[in-house]
């Protein structure tokens, strides 16, 4: 569709030391910072206000646009983002969470957490011992259904289960792992997820946030009115900062058939996927990952000037 733009997601952006630790796979700040002047040299990054004019059809987009996103809100965003993009004169959008100081990990980045300590076999074997019976057949029902239809990250086969259809229990277990192997996990979260006044900075600093939901579920599992609840949830959070109307990206990249509307009617004018063929509409903007090796051949060298 005309008047959408290339875009590019991150998430953890950190060394290998950064606290709290997590196993979720990333990019340094050093590798990050060669990612963006390698974008420089092949594309015009552009922002939000520049998306949304073409979305108006007020000011068409540069043929090589490219948008810098960022999920999650995620302290590597302050810490090792906002210095690189300011120092390059360079904007993003960061779409962050809509929590409070002292709220619990969601489920999925408890996983990464555990993952920071543990190997992904011993996390999974700790989760499924104290799931009950009746959950347990349903885990491992799920898991044959994924290993069936065989992702591209072999992890996903017994990390979505969790996230996904066993959400509601897996939730207490995964966090209750946290509290036992870590320490208080709402202290893990806080320390993991930007704070009101980094979100602030990021927001001085000339960045746009963005809506992520609250507690990063997979929307197209959950009924319709807890999809309206998590909208609302960014939503509120993001008038706190700027009047709309805002982007939102989807958790996951799962967009329910009720997506457009609802995000619509919630003040919202785009939303991303996580699929980076997907162009369909202003609701289903597919992203490129910047932790997938390659990913910068997407992109072609300039010619001579």
């Amino acid at each position: 569709m005309a008047g959408l733009p290339s875009a590019v997601m991150w998430h953890y952006i950190r060394s290998a030391d950064a606290l709290p630790r997590t196993g979720y796979h990333g990019v340094t700040p050093e590798a990050f910072e060669d990612q963006l002047d390698a974008l420089s040299e092949r594309t015009t990054p552009v922002g939000w206000s520049a998306i949304l004019a073409s979305l108006e059809g007020t000011s068409p987009l540069p043929s090589d646009a490219v948008l810098l996103t960022f999920d999650d809100g995620l302290v590597d965003h302050h810490r090792a983002v906002l210095p690189a993009l300011l120092a390059r004169g360079m904007s993003g959008i960061f779409f962050v969470l809509s929590r409070r100081r002292g709220d619990s990990l969601t489920v999925g980045h408890a996983l990464h957490v555990l993952l920071g300590i543990w190997s992904p076999e011993r996390v999974r074997a700790e989760v499924a011992d104290r799931l009950s019976p009746a959950d347990s057949v349903r885990y491992r029902s799920a898991e044959r259904e994924l290993e069936g239809a065989a992702p591209e990250d072999p992890d996903d086969v017994w990390k979505r289960p969790l996230q996904r259809e066993l959400a509601v229990v897996a939730g207490p277990i995964v966090r209750g792992l946290v509290d036992a192997a870590i320490g208080p996990e709402t202290d893990v979260a806080d320390a993991l997820h930007l704070s009101p006044d980094q979100l602030r900075d990021l927001v001085d600093g000339g960045m746009t946030l963005g809506g992520h939901g609250r507690t990063h579920p997979w929307l197209d599992a959950l009924d319709e009115e807890a999809r309206h609840d998590e909208i609302a949830a960014s939503a509120a959070l993001l008038t706190r900062y700027r009047l709309g109307p805002w982007p939102f990206a989807y958790p996951y990249g799962a967009a329910p058939p009720s997506a457009p509307s609802l995000l619509g009617d919630a003040g919202f004018a785009a939303a991303f996927t996580t699929n980076a063929a997907e162009r369909s509409d202003r609701f289903h903007i597919g992203r490129v990952d910047g932790d997938d090796p390659g990913w910068l051949g997407s992109f072609a060298r300039r010619g001579p000037a």
